[in-house]
C-alpha cells in the first residue's frame, strides 16, 4: 500500500514538472526522457511498475538537484556537471556547505530508492520487453535528431540567461555537448582582418623614435585571481560607512583599472581562469562552459601562459586547493605552467590532500614572496624571469550570518542576515586590501621591474541575495574589477574603460612591455583596442562574431 502511494505521489509531481514547462520545446523533451527512463528498466527489469518508479524518482531527484545548483552557483543544471559531480576529488567542496550535504545524501537516498523499488514484482514476458527496448531506442533517437533543431536550440539558449529554468530542456539539448566541437559563428574572419590589419598599420605608422624600448630585465608579473571579490562601494546601499580600500583605486603606481566583464556568478572560479589563461570565454563553448577544465582545455592550441612561454618565462601557479581538484593540474599543465604548487609545498602545515578553505590571503601572498624568492627546489636553478597565477581563497562563503553591523549597512532590499554577511565580508576584503597591498610594497622593495595584476573572479550571494549594484552595466552581477600596478616606466596609456576578462592576458603583455608572439594574442590585443574591451558588450557584434570566426576557422586555437 505504502510504496503505491509513493508511486502515485512521484508520478503526480513528474505531471506537475512537465505541465509547469516554460517552452514547448520543454514537453517533447521531457516526455521523451520519461518514455526513455521508463522504457529502459522495464527493458532491463521486465517490471513496468518498477520502470515508472524509476522514471518518477529520477524526474524529482533531478529537478531538485537543479534547484540546488541554482541555489549553491545561480546556474543551471547541464550534462557537463555530472562530470564534476563524478569526479570524487571535488567531493571535498560540499563539506564547506552543510545544507548541501544534507540535501546531497537525501538525493542519493531517493537515486537508491529510484533504482530499488519495486523489484519484487512480477516480470513480464520477453515480448514486452523488446518493445520497451525499442520505445527507448525511438525516444533517444528522437532527442538526439530534434536537440539540433534551429528552433529548438534558438528557445533552449535564450532561456539559458533566466536561469535555465527548464532542467528537462537542458540536460537532453547539452548532451551534444559532451562531444567537443570547435565553435561556429556566424562571422566573416576576413572583416576582422581588415581591420586588425588596418590598425597594426596606424599603429606602426604613429610610432617615433621616442617608442618604449624593451627592458634589458624582462619584469616579474604576478597574477591574483582573487575569489568571490567584488569593491564593497559597488553595493548601492541606502547607508554605509565602508572604509576605502586602496587596491581598487587609481594611485601613483596603476596602469590600468576598470571594471571587468566575468561570466560566472556565484562560483565556478574555473570559468574565469579558463578566461583569463585561454584568452576567450567558456561561454564560447556552449554547454561545455561548465566543465571547460576537463573537456575544452586538452584541445587549446594557444593561450597566454604559452605567450609567455615563448618570452622566456618560467610560469608558476600557486593554488589553496589540491592538485587534482576540477583537475587543475592537468589543465595546468595544458595551458603551459612549468609548475603547480600548493602552500603545504612551501611548509604550510597541513596535509598535501587538504584542500585550504580558510587560508588567509595575507598568507597566500606569504607563500608567493617565497615562489619569487625561489624557496623550493624545483626554483633553485631557475634564471628565468617568473610569472607567478596566485588564488586567493578567504574571500570564499559561507559568511557569518551573526555579524554585528559595525559597516552600518542600510538596505530596504536586503534581509537582517545579508547584512550581517556583507559585514563579514568586507571585513575579509579588508584583510584582501592589506594583503595585496603588501605584496605589491614587497615587489617595489625589489627593486626589480615588476607587473602585478589582480581581479575578481565572479560575485557571490549573501544568504542567497546578490545586492543592487550601482552603475548602468548589463547583466551587472557579472562584473567585478581588474587592476594592474608596475614599476616600470611604460608608453602604455589606457585606453579602455571597461574590460572582458578574455582580455587581460593582452593588457598585462602590454605594460610588460612584451610583444605578443603568436597570431592569436596580436587578434587578442587587436580586438580589445577595436571593440573597446569588450566582447558580449560590444555595440558591434557582427565583428565580434567576425573575430570568433577568425581565431575558431582561420587560427584554429581550439581543435
Amino acid at each position: 500500500m505504502i510504496p503505491s502511494i509513493f508511486l502515485s505521489l512521484f508520478f503526480i509531481a513528474t505531471v506537475i514538472f512537465i505541465v509547469n514547462s516554460h517552452y514547448r520545446w520543454t514537453y517533447f523533451f521531457a516526455i521523451a526522457l520519461f518514455v526513455l527512463l521508463f522504457n529502459s528498466m522495464f527493458a532491463i527489469t521486465g517490471q513496468w511498475q518498477r520502470g515508472l518508479n524509476f522514471a518518477s524518482v529520477l524526474f524529482v531527484v533531478l529537478m531538485l538537484f537543479h534547484r540546488m545548483k541554482i541555489h549553491y552557483y545561480k546556474q543551471p543544471l547541464l550534462i557537463s556537471d555530472f562530470w564534476l559531480v563524478t569526479d570524487w576529488r571535488n567531493w571535498e567542496t560540499l563539506l564547506h556547505y552543510k545544507g548541501a550535504i544534507f540535501g546531497v545524501l537525501g538525493l542519493l537516498g531517493l537515486l537508491g530508492y529510484a533504482v530499488l523499488g519495486w523489484s519484487d514484482v512480477e516480470s513480464a514476458s520477453t515480448g514486452f520487453r523488446v518493445f520497451a527496448a525499442i520505445l527507448a531506442a525511438t525516444s533517444v533517437g528522437l532527442m538526439w535528431h530534434y536537440s539540433k533543431d534551429p528552433d529548438a536550440t534558438k528557445v533552449w539558449l535564450d532561456s539559458l540567461p533566466d536561469d535555465g529554468r527548464d532542467v528537462f530542456l537542458n540536460l537532453p539539448m547539452s548532451c551534444r555537448g559532451v562531444f567537443f566541437k570547435v565553435p561556429e559563428f556566424e562571422g566573416n574572419s576576413q572583416k576582422f582582418k581588415e581591420k586588425m590589419t588596418a590598425l597594426l598599420s596606424e599603429k606602426a605608422e604613429s610610432k617615433t623614435e621616442s617608442a618604449e624600448k624593451p627592458d634589458a630585465e624582462k619584469p616579474d608579473i604576478v597574477v591574483c585571481l582573487q575569489e568571490s571579490t567584488l569593491n564593497p562601494h559597488q553595493f548601492d546601499f541606502d547607508a554605509e560607512i565602508i572604509p576605502p580600500f586602496s587596491m581598487f583605486n587609481k594611485q601613483e603606481d596603476t596602469a590600468f583599472v576598470s571594471p571587468l566583464r566575468v561570466h560566472t556568478v556565484g562560483g565556478a572560479t574555473w570559468k574565469s581562469e579558463f578566461a583569463f589563461l585561454a584568452g576567450v570565454p567558456s561561454t564560447d563553448f556552449g554547454a561545455l562552459a561548465s566543465g571547460v577544465f576537463y573537456s575544452v582545455v586538452p584541445h587549446l592550441q594557444t593561450g597566454f601562459i604559452k605567450n609567455l612561454r615563448e618570452q622566456g618565462y618560467f610560469c608558476v601557479a600557486l593554488s589553496p586547493f589540491t592538485k587534482g581538484n576540477y583537475n587543475a593540474k592537468p589543465a595546468y599543465d595544458h595551458f603551459g605552467f612549468d609548475l603547480m604548487l600548493q602552500p603545504q609545498d612551501l611548509g604550510y602545515p597541513a596535509s598535501i590532500s587538504k584542500n585550504l578553505w580558510h587560508i588567509s590571503s595575507e598568507e597566500m601572498m606569504y607563500y608567493t614572496k617565497l615562489i619569487l624568492q625561489k624557496q623550493h627546489p624545483s626554483l633553485e636553478n631557475v634564471q628565468q624571469p617568473m610569472f607567478v597565477y596566485v588564488l586567493t581563497m578567504k574571500e570564499h562563503g559561507p559568511y557569518n550570518t551573526n555579524m554585528p553591523n559595525h559597516f552600518n549597512l542600510a538596505s530596504k532590499r536586503l534581509g537582517g542576515k545579508a547584512i550581517s554577511c556583507l559585514n563579514d565580508y568586507i571585513d575579509r576584503i579588508d584583510s584582501l586590501n592589506e594583503a595585496i597591498e603588501g605584496l605589491n610594497d614587497y615587489l617595489k622593495s625589489r627593486e626589480t621591474p615588476y607587473v602585478f595584476g589582480y581581479f575578481g573572479d565572479h560575485q557571490v550571494a549573501f544568504d542567497n541575495q546578490l545586492p543592487p549594484k550601482k552603475g548602468n552595466f548589463e547583466n551587472p552581477d557579472y562584473v567585478t574589477q581588474f587592476v594592474v600596478r608596475t614599476n616600470r616606466k611604460t608608453d602604455f596609456v589606457q585606453q579602455q574603460d571597461f574590460l572582458d576578462l578574455a582580455f587581460v592576458g593582452g593588457v598585462l603583455l602590454e605594460v610588460a612591455g612584451l610583444s605578443p608572439k603568436d597570431d592569436f594574442m596580436r587578434a587578442n590585443i587587436a580586438m580589445r583596442q577595436l571593440s573597446q574591451g569588450k566582447l558580449e558588450d560590444a555595440a558591434d557584434m557582427d565583428l565580434v562574431n567576425s573575430y570568433r570566426n577568425y581565431l575558431y576557422q582561420d587560427l584554429k586555437i581550439a581543435q
